[in-house]
């Protein structure tokens, strides 16, 4: 998109619907950035309206339209400031698969480095980096700068936010001991990574791959169980046996964002995509709570079958 006019100018150009929404619907979203939360285009809807009184609009996926142009207004900052601005659009989301539509792919592909815009998106791929770059959007500590830039010298509460019912109730984390580990590597542990590695296949929501290797080290110097990985993407896979505590679990849910991040780090410093995944692999029902965790971490959680642990 080419403009003689500068980020401000753009977003308060036009008469227009698209461009009026633009501009109320701003400080909102920022707001939602500062929070390290998402917005779905329904409570975005119900938020201006609260605010505005503006009329909510039956068709949800036409608030994609003004999400487009905060979009261009940040990637025109961004030229202006000489550095990257995260794409703040790409928190307003589907209210069921909590990701933003296919209209935030042209900024993902923006704020991504050149490689990465090189490189086929899949399905897949495609989601993992909204991820990234939605992380990236939570990251970023400037946003009240931005919000002054753009005459916003305050951003309000999202009251639908703030009254909507959320899973935000305090998980009950177990008791930590004071060490960690030091216990040796039990036969079962050992017999699931050996299994984890080499059956790729039940892997395949990740993506395709060949055998794997374990103990693969890390830049951070963790080493992971096992590890996974293809032309566009790697995997990896925390395993705990059968004969571990529930604390243990939770442990693991915590690995996994520990190596997901240092693995999308590890390919945005080589300049590729940074789509990796890591995996909790167990072999039994992990409670409640565990499960609250890995859903709000975002981990995804896998029960091997029985017979992994027994070589």
């Amino acid at each position: 998109m080419t403009t003689d006019m500068d980020a401000r100018e753009y977003l308060t150009s036009g008469d227009n619907w698209t461009s009026q929404i633009a501009h109320l619907a701003l400080p909102i979203v920022l707001w939602v950035a500062k929070q390290g939360w998402t917005i779905t285009y329904k409570q975005l809807a119900e938020e201006l309206h609260a605010r505005h009184g503006v009329e909510i609009k039956r068709r949800m996926t036409i608030y994609g339209w003004p999400a487009g142009k905060i979009g261009h207004a940040l990637a025109m900052l961004s030229d202006e400031w000489g550095e990257a601005v995260p794409p703040a659009n790409a928190l307003i989301v589907n209210a069921v698969t909590r990701l933003p539509g296919h209209g935030v792919d042209e900024f993902v592909r923006k704020f991504l480095n050149s490689q990465a815009r090189r490189r086929r998106l899949t399905d897949n791929n495609r989601n993992q980096l909204a991820e990234e770059v939605m992380q990236s959007v939570w990251d970023y500590p400037d946003w009240d700068q931005v919000a002054s830039h753009f005459g916003f010298d305050n951003l309000p509460p999202v009251s639908v936010l703030i009254t909507s019912k959320q899973d935000d109730d305090p998980i009950q984390l177990p008791y930590l001991p004071s060490q960690l580990g030091g216990q040796g590597e039990s036969e079962q542990h050992r017999r699931l990574k050996l299994w984890a590695a080499s059956h790729p296949k039940f892997f395949e929501r990740f993506g395709k791959f060949l055998k794997g290797q374990n103990e693969y080290l890390l830049r951070s110097g963790d080493s992971l169980d096992a590890y996974l990985e293809n032309n566009d993407t790697c995997l990896a896979i925390e395993v705990k046996a059968s004969n571990v505590p529930d604390s243990e679990i939770f442990r693991g849910i915590f690995q996994c964002v520990k190596y997901r991040a240092t693995l999308r780090a590890t390919q945005l410093a080589a300049g590729e995509p940074p789509n990796a995944q890591a995996v909790l692999l167990i072999t039994a029902h992990p409670s409640s709570e565990a499960l609250r965790l890995a859903k709000r971490l975002r981990v995804v959680i896998l029960i091997a079958p029985p017979e992994a642990e027994r070589g």
